[in-house]
């Protein structure tokens, strides 16, 4: 287990606990599943590949046999899918403890979701929002909802152009709007509601640009990749800024990214929201 003793030094055990991670059959999301597994919880991979999300649990506990950890399917882009999961997941466990949200898209072959939103924002943003309000009845005070944004945050525009198709401006966007969801989410907290924060992974090479996700060229991808196994992190360290935001000591509203030049990379710590995302959660955000 790399990083083990920045596990022991940064997360607390969470024995008993139940975590629920989206998008946790690569990535990032893999990561910080293994990494909960790994600190004893009880971890559960909502994800929308079948496959995938099986042959992610095997490799967990081909690891750590001990672990406990099972799928659940869920589509971000269907509606109906995310409302027969909160219901199902209600109907297997009556508390959720930790519920982080790592699965998104970046420049996604299709372009619409099945209740006709563009893909990106429908994903990233209204998709993720609609899944927190489902569940959110089964977090209490004690427990945590984390988002996964990035730092492309405070480039996001507030509303999409008129030519705009599904590339990094729209990318950008969704993750502007949901971090600023997290702060306005932080900021009313209910007196029996969880712990709301936000982290960033930094810059990282995981398969959101694999040519079987994104609408990119083949080519794009591999010299994409290639730079980015060059000049950052890896995904397993940048997972790390999730474990700390759902099992270290922060408060609420946190805001957990990389430590090093820019954010790009490095260890985790608390960071700020920009200014940008700031002012957009002062305002009433689009449903």
């Amino acid at each position: 287990m790399r990083y083990q003793e920045w596990y022991q030094k940064n997360a607390r055990s969470q024995e008993g606990r139940v975590a629920v991670v989206t998008g946790a059959n690569s990535g990032i999301g893999f990561f910080a599943a293994r990494g909960l597994a790994y600190l004893g919880a009880e971890v559960v991979l909502a994800c929308r590949n079948e496959g995938r999300a099986t042959a992610a649990c095997e490799r967990i506990r081909a690891e750590f046999p001990s672990a406990r950890v099972s799928y659940m399917p869920v589509d971000l882009a269907s509606f109906a899918s995310i409302d027969a999961f909160a219901a199902n997941l209600a109907a297997r466990y009556p508390k959720i403890d930790v519920f982080l949200h790592c699965a998104g898209v970046y420049y996604p072959r299709t372009t619409r979701t099945v209740d006709g939103l563009p893909m990106t924002e429908g994903v990233n943003y209204v998709g993720t929002v609609r899944l927190t309000e489902a569940v959110l009845s089964l977090l209490d005070a004690t427990g945590r909802m984390v988002f996964t944004t990035s730092l492309t945050d405070r480039f996001g525009k507030d509303k999409r152009g008129e030519n705009e198709g599904e590339g990094y401006a729209a990318y950008a966007r969704s993750k502007h709007l949901l971090s600023a969801f997290v702060v306005q989410k932080a900021r009313e907290r209910g007196e029996n509601q969880p712990l709301f924060a936000a982290t960033h992974p930094g810059i990282t090479a995981t398969d959101l640009l694999s040519p079987d996700k994104t609408s990119h060229k083949p080519l794009f991808s591999r010299l994409g990749h290639a730079f980015l196994y060059v000049f950052t992190h890896s995904p397993e360290k940048a997972a790390l800024t999730a474990i700390l935001a759902t099992a270290g000591n922060i408060e609420n509203g946190a805001c957990i990214g990389p430590c090093g030049l820019f954010g790009i990379s490095g260890f985790p710590h608390r960071t700020r929201f920009c200014r940008q995302v700031l002012r957009r959660a002062s305002r009433v955000l689009p449903k």
